[in-house]
């Protein structure tokens, strides 16, 4: 009857608590937030631990797909994608309209770095804007261009005029050939809005059906445009003196007359047909340039020219072959789909070139799409001569590219570009200009998101310093309808020294960029492994564990130690969230050590956060002496004197250490501090119960609910066949928690009934609930951790002894909880650990009171509880019958045996008499067995258990005349039934009357012997 008016208090005061809580007067972590760190910052720790340990209500949760939250690095009015020691992605905010739209016109453009202007050209308008603009939507020159056939014009960026700083523009007709300069684009405005010509206009003859495909500046000379049927034409936009004007050569390259002239139409179907790049090269004077050209074929042409028309072509050679037999050995497949794409003349070198190819790569795998192996050679010539000087194969990418990819070598060439429509491939070049060798020792990848950027021009940016200064970085640049301006920049103090990363230190870098970078919505990075990159499965989860700890111990160079402790914690915490589903949906197959120990650090991070938290914003009051009760741990854990804020800062793995310590301490102080009263004992027991609980339940077990399976795949005991110690049921922590449940225990036992003890009663019986839970589980997991790992003899010991003392004990944690109305909480624990005899102990004492109960004719409102918890313990039975069977059954037949209820047995549960019947039939209670045969009347078989006590078992001749008797009355009644022979049942019958005689007649002799002996002992 206590138990269940225990039970009505106890839901009287969680209604009223919920009712608090809608009407604010229990803080509560808010839903909705105005800012990221308000909502990841809030921990919410309370003291009443009501039937739900895990109350997603009462807490903030860190789940991984809720932490994609803005947190782009600015830098000058740029957002930072990402960065690491080598490179950098921005995302520059000078976004034209144009580029904002959906709009799915054709555009092509240029863009010029020494003016950082950009050009985007339409069928019908050209656009002009300085993308390097602070502002959002830059300033931008557009005008419309006569255009009747609708081709996309070829428009290119050319240098300022003098005392101008707006570079000049260059657009030409690929069909009519018709070609408009002007000195500065804004002229180009003004002659649309006054309708004046300011630019300077001229055509290039075409032959029938001849188009224009490439427009290339090669300043300070002019610009180069090369045609369908294979010929270039050098544009100058200057006369000898220095003033605008247009003048067009046409460049055959074989001198003049009519035998040249033919060499030069021969040509045309060699390397000059089907070009894919022009690239200027080295400045051989004030007014003289060289360029190369590269055809589809790896056809090479490379010209010096200079003003005034002259022009000569210094190299003209057909490399595919030489290209093709370097290679032809490892990949012989490679010559079917060979092309070229770039070419990339050495900066200061006119001799030496990087060559961009690729080829598809046929392997029989599981690699999904088909590979393109991208080549770059290092080409070096002489006149009529190449040489192969290295071939180096992108290792790191290997996808597929819907637009022609395109080589960049920014000066000062310490890095190489190679832009594709879904990602820069970057290598580190080690040029000698001295000799014959350009080696490539690091090579990464920036990949975009399907579908999340569309490249219209791409361009580089040489480096710039000012006084030995760098003011510009190294790198390329894209203009991308949606996305904008991307700059990725190479940094220089890297790139120049020459040294190659370890696999390790690569892997590293990814994980960092996934975790810092890597969660942006916004963000058009996409952070995943490369196919093509086969990591050592040692080097993935020795990076993991690097980036992870700098990541705990707030040491990694990406993230901001903030001066609150709580903040800092939170965002440790994201960082590793974010690092685990970054393993989990890149890394799948990292070992069971890897992943647990990983688990491991999330745990104790969140261990860490909370306990902060609850310590922070409870007990105000009594602040002084609480926080001089932690410091004095603190101080006895790290041996100096720091505060226990910065303890629980900087020493995160050790949080398990901190509470239990605590803990302990608590078990000393509260009994013997001189002068404790009741109210103080109750505190300093139930801080360290806090501690415990908040330890275990509110943050190790919280954090796996949400990371072990979901995340980590971990099986249900994520320790099964570990090696990795579970840091949450060590010996320490399994001793503090049964020393705290014992005291607590007794505590709450002893104010049980002390007037104004009715809150602390319930704050105590709450955590005493919490702390069997964690024992519970403790046991559990460092049992299977024995059972499971390296079978030692010790720890196979170890785990006999522990399992036997847990089976012990079990039924001490979680039977007293009865006593503090936690019935259902304490039948759930029961079930979770499907411990039958318990279960069949409890229920068997919930009915014998029940029924005591109903024999005592109480009022008719406890008369209606009791019918109320009798409907719920028989479905409770009902449900253990069919859930768990014969195996809670038998266990809870030997119960009512063992307590003396046998009469019970049999009348109890007659919807389970099959289970009955099997458990009578083992053979070991026959001396009971024979009550149920005869209530289903089966009397022979009660007859013949009952014979065979009598001979085999019973040692009292009493005891076998009755069982004898009885027997035969079995048999009269079955053979009146008709149930057996009648001849037989009468021979049976006058068995059993001879037994019976020969059992009277030992117990006549036995007495008379007695007399006998009685006699002569008086004599």
């Amino acid at each position: 009857m206590q138990s269940l008016q225990v039970s009505k208090k106890r839901i009287a005061r969680n209604q009223a608590r919920r009712s608090r809580q809608v009407s604010g007067l229990l803080r509560q972590a808010s839903t909705t937030s105005t800012s990221e760190h308000e909502s990841t910052s809030a921990v919410v720790v309370s003291n009443d631990r009501s039937s739900d340990r895990v109350n997603d209500r009462d807490r903030t949760v860190l789940v991984p797909h809720s932490l994609g939250s803005s947190e782009y690095k600015v830098r000058d009015s740029a957002i930072e994608y990402t960065r690491n020691q080598k490179y950098c992605v921005l995302k520059l905010p000078a976004l034209p309209n144009l580029l904002q739209s959906s709009d799915d016109t054709f555009l092509s453009g240029s863009l010029d770095s020494t003016t950082d202007y950009a050009l985007l050209v339409s069928p019908t308008s050209a656009f002009v804007w300085r993308y390097t603009s602070p502002d959002h939507l830059p300033n931008t020159i557009s005008f419309p261009i006569v255009n009747a056939t609708g081709a996309l014009p070829l428009g290119v960026l050319v240098s300022p005029s003098a005392g101008d700083s707006e570079p000049g523009l260059v657009l030409v007709h690929p069909h009519t050939g018709e070609l408009t300069y002007w000195e500065a684009v804004g002229e180009a405005l003004t002659e649309g809005l006054l309708h004046r010509k300011k630019g300077v206009e001229a055509k290039i003859g075409l032959y029938q059906g001849e188009t224009l495909e490439y427009l290339q500046n090669i300043e300070p000379v002019g610009v180069v445009v090369s045609t369908s049927s294979g010929r270039f034409v050098l544009v100058e936009l200057y006369d000898n003196i220095g003033r605008p004007g247009i003048t067009c050569t046409v460049m055959r390259g074989t001198g003049t007359g009519m035998w040249s002239n033919l060499k030069g139409v021969l040509k045309l179907g060699g390397t000059r047909r089907d070009v894919v790049s022009i690239k200027p090269g080295k400045y051989l004077g004030r007014t003289e340039r060289l360029f190369a050209t590269i055809n589809i074929r790896a056809g090479v042409a490379m010209w010096h020219c200079s003003r005034g028309g002259y022009y000569n072509l210094t190299t003209e050679l057909e490399l595919k072959d030489l290209l093709l037999d370097s290679i032809r050995d490892i990949y012989p497949q490679s010559e079917q789909t060979f092309e070229a794409h770039d070419i990339e003349l050495l900066p200061d070198d006119d001799h030496r070139a990087l060559i961009l190819t690729s080829f598809t790569y046929d392997e029989e795998s599981n690699l999904g799409p088909e590979r393109i192996f991208y080549m770059l050679f290092t080409v070096s010539f002489d006149g009529e001569r190449a040489e192969i000087i290295s071939a180096h194969r992108i290792t790191c990418y290997s996808g597929q590219s819907t637009k022609r990819p395109k080589l960049l070598l920014p000066k000062p060439g310490y890095t190489a570009f190679i832009v594709l429509s879904h990602a820069v491939v970057m290598l580190s070049t080690i040029l000698e200009p001295k000799s014959d060798t350009t080696t490539f020792k690091w090579e990464d990848f920036v990949e975009f998101k399907k579908g999340s950027i569309d490249v219209i021009i791409t361009g580089s940016e040489d480096m710039r310093a000012v006084n030995d200064q760098i003011t510009r970085h190294a790198g390329v640049v894209l203009v991308s309808r949606g996305v904008g301006v991307v700059r990725l920049e190479r940094f220089e103090d890297d790139a120049g020294s020459g040294t190659s990363d370890s696999r390790a230190e690569v892997i590293k870098s990814k994980l960092e960029q996934a975790v810092y970078y890597g969660f942006e919505d916004e963000s058009p990075l996409e952070f995943g492994q490369s196919r093509e990159v086969a990591y050592d499965i040692n080097d993935i989860e020795n990076a993991i564990a690097v980036v992870s700890d700098e990541i705990i111990s707030a040491n990694s160079v990406y993230s901001t130690d903030y001066p609150d402790t709580l903040e800092s914690l939170t965002l440790r915490m994201k960082a590793l969230s974010r690092l685990s589903e970054q393993m989990r949906s890149v890394f799948p197959l990292l070992s069971q050590e890897c992943r647990l120990k990983m688990l491991t650090k999330m745990e104790k991070c969140e261990a860490s956060r909370n306990i902060w938290g609850y310590w922070k914003m409870t007990g105000a009051g009594s602040l002084v002496d609480r926080n001089s009760s932690i410091n004095q741990v603190v101080r006895e854990l790290s041996g100096t004197n720091l505060s226990a804020e910065v303890w629980i800062r900087t020493q995160v793995t050790k949080i398990g250490e901190l509470a239990v310590l605590f803990a302990l301490k608590s078990l000393v102080r509260a009994p013997n501090h001189a002068g404790v009263d009741r109210e103080e004992m109750v505190r300093q027991v139930a801080e360290a119960n806090e501690l415990l609980i908040i330890l275990l339940t509110g943050s190790a077990y919280f954090v796996r609910h949400y990371y072990k399976t979901a995340i980590f795949g971990l099986a249900e005991n994520a320790w099964d066949g570990s090696s990795t110690e579970p840091w949450t049921s060590t010996w320490d922590v399994l001793n503090v928690l049964g020393k705290q449940f014992d005291i607590t225990r007794e505590l709450a036992s002893q104010i049980w009934q002390d007037p104004g003890s009715e809150g602390q009663v319930e704050l105590l019986s709450n955590q005493l609930l919490g702390l069997a839970e964690c024992l519970c589980r403790a046991y559990d997991e460092r049992i299977v951790y024995y059972e499971t790992g390296p079978m030692t003899s010790e720890a196979s010991e170890q785990a006999r002894d522990l399992r036997k003392l847990y089976v012990e004990q079990r039924k001490t944690w979680i039977k007293p909880l009865l006593e503090f109305g936690f019935q259902d909480k304490a039948y759930e624990l029961a079930e979770q650990y499907q411990d039958f005899r318990l279960l069949s102990e409890m229920c068997r004492e919930e009915k014998s009171s029940l029924d005591r109960l109903s024999k005592k004719g109480k009022a008719d409102d406890v008369a209606e509880e009791v019918m109320q918890a009798r409907e719920r313990l028989a479905g409770r039975i009902k449900h253990y019958f069919d859930d768990y069977g014969y195996e809670f059954a038998a266990v809870l037949y030997e119960e009512y045996i063992e307590s003396g209820h046998v009469t019970e047995l049999f009348v109890a549960y007659p919807g389970y008499r099959t289970y009955l019947e099997r458990f009578l039939n083992c053979g070991k209670y026959d001396r009971m067995a024979w009550i149920h045969d005869v209530q289903v009347g089966d009397y022979q078989q009660a007859a013949g258990r009952l014979r065979k006590v009598a001979a085999a078992s019973e040692d009292s001749t009493v005891n076998k005349l009755v069982q004898l008797s009885i027997a035969k009355l079995c048999l009269l009644q079955a053979t009146a039934e008709g149930k057996g022979d009648d001849h037989e049942g009468e021979e049976e019958v006058d068995r059993l009357l001879g037994k019976i005689r020969w059992v009277r007649e030992q117990e006549v002799k036995e007495a008379e012997a007695a007399e006998d002996f009685e006699m002569i002992d008086n004599v």
